[in-house]
């Protein structure tokens, strides 16, 4: 399995207010403005605590964030004490898997579920997701991010599966080929410099993600809204991947208890 861990706290060192700021950016786009103010926020997958910090710096009240990788959870922990001192907004940080069905539920509901990226890494994104609806209050708003299903998925699949059997070396390796084909493919997809990027990552350590992100699952738009439905969501706005192996996401609010 893929060091997502590892790569997060890598990324932190590049941590700043800029990104802060672009990350409660992101949260008012896909949630509205001031929504996030006074709201329970839930975040699975914290990767380095980003997402759970702007949540903080918007005013949610009440804010948790999960990951599977202890490195992750500690990355989050030394950011948020970092980066939101001076702010008295509860924030705790647990290592816990979205798969574990009975701790999911034992955390409660929550205003705002947030998890961009990561459903799709557990190796069962089924349960994951079903786990997730769980989260999520009555009338409260779920946003995910899920991998597109494109033809070349399985091919990625095969090569993130690749990356993590094989030694340091050919992971370099690897790193050094796709990384100019992923530049080149952005650019020509969305002409926009792929270095600069308005969420999560910088480029390079997006590229690690990318190349190495395994167990990796994907799913069309028609295939994640059947299944939000049948959550009891409704779908409020999707925002299809800016490239085709990219993430859509989903903005959805909970009416009723389907799960």
């Amino acid at each position: 399995m893929f060091e997502f861990g590892k790569n997060w706290a890598s990324f932190s060192r590049q941590l700043d207010e800029k990104r802060i700021e672009d990350a409660m950016r992101s949260l008012e786009s896909l949630y509205g403005h001031g929504a996030v103010k006074g709201k329970s926020f839930l975040d699975i997958g914290s990767g380095s605590g980003l997402f759970s910090i702007a949540a903080a710096r918007l005013g949610a009240v009440r804010i948790v964030g999960l990951d599977i990788d202890p490195v992750s959870v500690s990355t989050s922990e030394e950011n948020a004490k970092r980066w939101l001192s001076g702010f008295s907004i509860p924030v705790s940080f647990q290592k816990l898997s979205a798969l574990d069905t009975d701790q999911m539920n034992s955390l409660g509901k929550f205003d705002l579920v947030y998890s961009w990226g990561v459903l799709h890494h557990t190796g069962n994104m089924a349960l994951a997701l079903r786990n997730t609806a769980l989260g999520v209050a009555d009338r409260g708003l779920l946003m995910i991010a899920i991998y597109n299903k494109h033809w070349s998925s399985p091919l990625w699949k095969t090569i993130k599966w690749f990356y993590n059997k094989v030694g340091e070396f050919w992971r370099r390796a690897l790193i050094a080929i796709f990384t100019p084909i992923i530049f080149v493919a952005k650019f020509l997809v969305t002409f926009k410099n792929p270095l600069k990027m308005a969420r999560g990552m910088d480029f390079m350590h997006n590229i690690t993600d990318w190349v190495g992100g395994y167990p990796y699952e994907y799913a069309s738009v028609p295939e994640m809204e059947k299944v939000l439905k049948k959550y009891g969501f409704s779908i409020l706005s999707v925002r299809k991947a800016a490239v085709p192996t990219g993430c859509n996401e989903y903005v959805c609010q909970r009416r009723g208890n389907n799960v």
